[in-house]
């Protein structure tokens, strides 16, 4: 923190004391400022842990590329003053390249730091799209338009403006959805509104543009020797994407902004770009339909969880009771035809439970869970019924008589638990499906199958009864 306030204090009085120097001369303080922020990104890149540091990288390309047009601008005003005639289309193509890969490096911050945040991306460049072009329809090219710029500059302060308005907008993102204040996030903010600051400035004739823009270097370093650059790449919480009402006005308003703006400003007789609200329109609405689809895919998603949830058993994986009782039901309407219910309990699954712990029992469920579901046919259902006891739902001619013999390989098998190798027996009640059966009926006639079977059970074996 030391390093942080001696560089924001010495880069801050250059800044501040910037006007006071000779016009000619000026050049040097700005290009003096502007590199100040690469040994501190070069500080803040070692600092973040090994497999993070993309957007460092690209954070600091950025600046390099801030820097050329910076550095070539500097000396056509120190040599012979024709800084505006000569460096504008360097100067251009620098603040275009540097903004890309600044943008570049907030877009990996939103992925890395939002855990793969696609919908935060889109809403970034939605925001924008929405404000950039606000800004330039309403300040922007109307004082462009005022002080004669020439077509190239106009492009080339539109795309700029856009580029870091979508990089605010990604920033933004990162600070709404982290579980911690992240000042280093909150700095790159900062200095991306500087430089949001320094093209109005620039756009109206500002004397004062260089001093915003010289901020934004300031911001940028201050942000790169913060303690919280380590955490910038880091994964955080999962961010929580839901369609709720003020997403859905959000969106709303994103898409109409422009268009409203654009036509008040036309029924008023003001100038506006309609090149720029027709491919704003035109690049919204797809974003936003994205936008709308993948957030009513989350939702669809979140139900289908739901569902899973409440039909599964969570150690398993397999159908729970409610499941099974459905399945029955769904078979009994077919007809009873070949419709064959095995209820299954494992014997000796209390003592493994009670000598070798919970833990050993769970895996010892899991295990025999993954032997009976192993090449189930589509027609088949496996479900854990409860406690140590497993109901099978099959149907036609030798599917029961396969399902027994899976279960006789069941209890040949050892299988790992607690780190021994256990072996269990399975007591088994079979019944068939008759005419009129009701699920209650056909699974009591299973159930005291089942208990007539583990009347002559054997541990580590199989015992076999069918219904009366």
């Amino acid at each position: 923190m030391t390093l942080l306030r001696l560089y924001a204090a010495l880069a801050g009085l250059v800044v501040v004391t910037y006007l006071a120097w000779p016009e000619q001369q000026q050049g040097w303080p700005l290009m003096l400022v502007t590199l100040s922020p690469l040994p501190a990104l070069v500080v803040g890149l070692f600092r973040a842990p090994a497999g993070t540091r993309l957007a460092p990288w690209l954070l600091l390309g950025g600046t390099l590329v801030y820097d050329v047009g910076n550095a070539v601008w500097s000396w056509l005003l120190a040599t012979d003053g024709r800084a505006v005639a000569d460096a504008d289309p360097i100067v251009g193509v620098a603040m275009t390249g540097g903004g890309a890969l600044i943008l570049a490096a907030s877009l990996v911050v939103v992925l890395q730091r939002g855990r793969a945040d696609i919908g935060g991306i889109i809403d970034s460049v939605i925001v924008a799209v929405g404000l950039g072009g606000v800004l330039w329809n309403t300040v922007l090219l109307p004082a462009m338009t005022a002080h004669d710029m020439s077509t190239g500059q106009q492009v080339s302060r539109f795309i700029n403006v856009l580029l870091l308005s979508g990089t605010l907008g990604a920033l933004l993102r990162v600070v709404i959805i982290s579980d911690q204040r992240m000042m280093s996030v909150r700095l790159l903010g900062v200095s991306v509104g500087f430089a949001l600051m320094e093209n109005v400035a620039a756009a109206v004739g500002a004397d004062w543009v260089n001093l915003p823009y010289m901020a934004a270097f300031v911001a940028v370093g201050c942000a790169a020797l913060h303690p919280s650059m380590r955490e910038v790449t880091v994964p955080g919480q999962a961010p929580v994407d839901h369609l709720n009402t003020g997403r859905l006005v959000f969106l709303g308003i994103m898409l109409a902004i422009a268009p409203v703006i654009g036509g008040i400003r036309a029924m008023m007789g003001l100038p506006i770009d309609g090149v720029l609200l027709a491919v704003s329109s035109a690049g919204m609405i797809p974003l936003v339909m994205v936008r709308i689809a993948r957030l009513s895919n989350a939702r669809r998603e979140a139900e289908r969880a739901l569902r899973r949830m409440a039909t599964s058993d969570p150690l398993t994986g397999l159908p729970n009771r409610a499941a099974c009782v459905a399945r029955i039901e769904t078979e009994l309407a077919a007809g009873p035809d070949d419709l064959a219910v095995l209820f299954c309990d494992l014997d000796g699954f209390k003592p493994v439970n009670d000598r070798l712990g919970h833990a050993a029992g769970d895996a010892l469920l899991i295990g025999v869970a993954d032997h009976l579901r192993g090449g189930l046919r589509d027609a088949d259902l496996v479900s854990r019924f409860g406690g140590d006891e497993f109901v099978i739902v099959c149907r036609g001619s030798g599917a029961a008589d396969a399902m027994v013999d899976r279960i006789r390989c069941l209890v040949a098998k050892v299988i790992p638990a607690g780190g021994e190798q256990v072996r269990i027996g399975v007591s088994v009640g079979l019944a068939h499906a008759r005419p009129g059966d009701t699920v209650d009926d056909i699974l009591t006639r299973a159930d005291l199958a089942m208990y007539e079977a583990k009347q002559r059970k054997q541990i580590g074996a199989l015992s076999l009864a069918h219904s009366a």
